[in-house]
This record gives C-alpha cells, sequence and structure tokens, in this order.
C-alpha cells in the first residue's frame, strides 16, 4: 500500500482506461470486470473532480502568462471620426479662418513601456507562479482523493457481497435444518413448535440475505460513480486483494515521516504562503509613482493649418496617488494579514497531516491485530456449528442450541469477512494519509 508515492496514472493504466473507454460494450454484463488497479486508473482517467482541477491549474497559468506579458511594450490605437453639421469658420479681418472642417479624424497610435512598473510586475508574476504551483498541488491532491475513494468503493462492494454470501449460506443452512426437523416431526421426535421455530428462522435469515443483496447492488452502483461512469453502467468487480494480508510496511515515525515528504497539501500551503508574500510586496507599490516611456505617432485630418497633419514626440509620463486617505496603507495592511493567516495555515497543517497519519496507522495496527482474533473466532464457531448439527441429526439436540449455533457462526463468518476487508481499508486510508496512490 505504500512505494512510490507519485500521484500519476502508469502509461499502462491509462492504456487500459482508453481502451475500456473505447470500447462501447466494454462495459456489457459479464464482459469487462475490473480488478483494484484497473478501477483506480479509470477514476483518474475520467473522473470530473480531476477534470476541475486542470480547468483550475491552467486558469492560473493563464493569468500567470497575463501579468507576464505587461513586462513587454503595449501597443494601443485610439481613433475617432467626427462629421459635424458644417465647417467651423472664424472670421478675422478681411480674412475667413476654418478651424476644423465638417468632417474630422484624429488618429493617436501610442507605445507605452513601464519603468518603475517593472518591480511590481515582477512581484505580481512570482505570486502568480506560487498561485499556479498551489493549484498543481491541488491537483495532486484531487488525484490522491479520487483514487482513494475509488479504491474504498471497490473494497466497499466485495465487503457487501461478502455479507450477502454469508447471509445466502445461512439461509441454506437453516433450510437444511428446517428439512431435518420436519422429518423429526414426521417420527414425532420434534414438535409442531419446533418446525415454526426454524420456519420462522428462514424468513428471518431470507430478510437478512435480501437487505444484504441490497446493499451489495447499492455498493456496486457507488462504485460506478466515483469511478467518473454514469449511473447504471454495467461493471463487475473481482476479489484481486491478497488471501493472506500483508502487515502495515512502514512504522508510524516513517509513516508520518513520508506524509510531510509526500502529502500535495503541504506543497500547496507553502506555495499558498510565498503568493501571500509576494502579495504582500506588490502593495508597497502604491506608494511609487507610475512611471512610463511613451512614443505617440499622431495623424489629425480636417484641423488644418491650426494643427498639424501629423505628429510625432516621445517622452515620460508620470502617474503617482500623492494621498488617498490611507487606501495603499490598508492595503499593505491586509496583505499582511493574508500572509500571517497564510503561514498560520501551513503550520496548523503539518500537525493536522501527522494526526491523522497516527490515527490511520493504529487503526491499520488494531485491524490487522484484529485478523487472526476473528479466524479464531469462526474457527470455534464453526466447530461448534458442526458439533451442534451432529447432535441435531442424532436428536441431542434442542432448537434452540441449533438455532443459537446458527447465529453465533453467522456472526463468526461476517466477522471474519469483514475483518479482512476493513483491514485492507484501514491500508488505503493509510495510503491516501501518506500521500501514496492506493496499492502502490
Amino acid at each position: 500500500m505504500n512505494g512510490n508515492r507519485t500521484v500519476v496514472t502508469t502509461a499502462s493504466s491509462l492504456a487500459f482506461a482508453a481502451a475500456l473507454l473505447a470500447s462501447p460494450s466494454a462495459f456489457a454484463e459479464g464482459e469487462r470486470r475490473l480488478t483494484l488497479p484497473d478501477a483506480i486508473a479509470l477514476a483518474l482517467a475520467q473522473h470530473p473532480d480531476l477534470a476541475l482541477a486542470r480547468e483550475t491549474t491552467e486558469s492560473g497559468k493563464a493569468k500567470a502568462d497575463s501579468w507576464r506579458g505587461h513586462y513587454y511594450p503595449s501597443l494601443h490605437v485610439d481613433a475617432t471620426g467626427n462629421i459635424y453639421r458644417e465647417p467651423y469658420t472664424l472670421p478675422f479681418g478681411s480674412q475667413v479662418f476654418t478651424l476644423y472642417n465638417q468632417t474630422v479624424s484624429f488618429t493617436h497610435v501610442t507605445l507605452s513601456e513601464p519603468i518603475t512598473g517593472l518591480g511590481y510586475l515582477k512581484v505580481v508574476v512570482d505570486a502568480a507562479e506560487h498561485e499556479v504551483a498551489a493549484a498543481n498541488a491541488e491537483l495532486d491532491r484531487a488525484k490522491l482523493d479520487v483514487a482513494f475513494r475509488a479504491a474504498e468503493a471497490y473494497v466497499r462492494v466485495l465487503e457487501a457481497r461478502a455479507q450477502a454470501d454469508v447471509a445466502h449460506r445461512t439461509v441454506a443452512d437453516i433450510e437444511a435444518e428446517l428439512g431435518r426437523a420436519q422429518q423429526l416431526r414426521s417420527a414425532e421426535a420434534y414438535t409442531d413448535i419446533d418446525v415454526l421455530r426454524f420456519k420462522s428462522a428462514k424468513a428471518s435469515a431470507q430478510q437478512t440475505s435480501l437487505r444484504a443483496d441490497t446493499g451489495a447492488a447499492s455498493a456496486l452502483a457507488t462504485l460506478v460513480i466515483q469511478l467518473g461512469l454514469h449511473d447504471g453502467d454495467a461493471i463487475d468487480v473481482v476479489d484481486d486483494l491478497p488471501q493472506t494480508a500483508p502487515p502495515p510496511a512502514d512504522s508510524l515515525d516513517q509513516a508520518q515521516a513520508k506524509a510531510l515528504a509526500a502529502r500535495p497539501e503541504l506543497r500547496s500551503a507553502k506555495e499558498k504562503v510565498a503568493a501571500a508574500d509576494q502579495a504582500r510586496k506588490a502593495a508597497w507599490a502604491g506608494y511609487v509613482p507610475d512611471i512610463r516611456a511613451v512614443a505617440q505617432w499622431e495623424h489629425n485630418t480636417g484641423v488644418q493649418p491650426f494643427q498639424p497633419k501629423d505628429a510625432e514626440f516621445i517622452g515620460l509620463h508620470v502617474s503617482w496617488n500623492v494621498w488617498d486617505w490611507g487606501a495603499v496603507h490598508q492595503q499593505i495592511v491586509d496583505a499582511q494579514h493574508a500572509t500571517a493567516r497564510a503561514q498560520i495555515a501551513e503550520h496548523a497543517l503539518a500537525d493536522s497531516i501527522k494526526l491523522d497519519v497516527r490515527k490511520r496507522w493504529l487503526d491499520a495496527k488494531a485491524a490487522y491485530d484484529g485478523l487472526a482474533l476473528a479466524q479464531t473466532q469462526q474457527q470455534s464457531a464453526e466447530e461448534a456449528y458442526r458439533l451442534q448439527r451432529v447432535r441435531f441429526d442424532n436428536e441431542a439436540a434442542t432448537t434452540t442450541d441449533v438455532l443459537d449455533a446458527d447465529t453465533d457462526v453467522a456472526k463468526a463468518r461476517t466477522a471474519s469477512a469483514l475483518a479482512r476487508y476493513e483491514y485492507y481499508l484501514a491500508l488505503i486510508g493509510l495510503a491516501r494519509a501518506v500521500g501514496d496512490l492506493p496499492g502502490h
């Protein structure tokens, strides 16, 4: 359940997922059965949560590229055309001057390059790049979550089917006992009450089996959605988990160290701290005048000779917010608080992750230690049930003795089956806490 902590799907798994999706009959009844690695690969290939996370990452990249584009000179064209009711003339002495014609146009082409703003742009771009890195970490977190939910749902299907199998086996056992009780009743060794008790126990066991079948169908439907498929898509699963469950591979200290090195949430938190710190630095730019180098070409028609037809110039444009009643200062204070919040969240997250690993590791250890106990319980219950059946066949056991043995062995069989799957569920949870894909 641990080892390689990468959250990227293997090429073979993706190839399987692609083939699985390409075939319209891939999920035909009985044609395709998924193993646990198949299920995880399929979920990683098409779950909508991952598509959303990828869109967030691409959006962040576009934002960073947008800010980066402001490093370079910008070209702006501004054109105006007017048609007046009549030209504007002004008599002066014996002459009449036309200030502008009936048709007038103004065209300004401006090339602008920031100077003092380059420092501001650098920290803004750095902040955006840290946000992109945080989004990539969140994508890795989403992969872990999708794989975890798919693996958990997969094992839940196996667990529900195991419970259903035990329920059906119990029905078969009681049905056999009912047949024997009816034989004994015919021989007047048993009474009608004994037969009726077996019939009642059979009906109760059948109700339990119906509920177990419903639970198994519901678990399979849940798995379909967790794989990113559509409700009602036909799939089946196989129990490819080792029959002899391996112990947890890492000690608690090793698991916690792996988690602190691998959990994408920590990487995301660190990048968010860096982004917030860059945003804090950018807020100080409000105190600095914005100086830009400007080159402009003007083309005017209809206003000659009072304005030139063509003119060019280069110069500097200065804009300075000298007084704003502390607005810039408050923006800086807000950015400082945002940085502090990000730092607090990062520090708290490390302890939260260590606690998560500790709890998952303890759960896995307890589940592993309980495997042998569950097997011992089942073996004892099976032997007690066998002996009661022998006594029952020889008319030496009462109805109560047999039904009690039925109840005990059904509980033991269920507990043994569940102990195995609950242990694998605990390993899946531990893998998520450490930052591994299940099964790696």
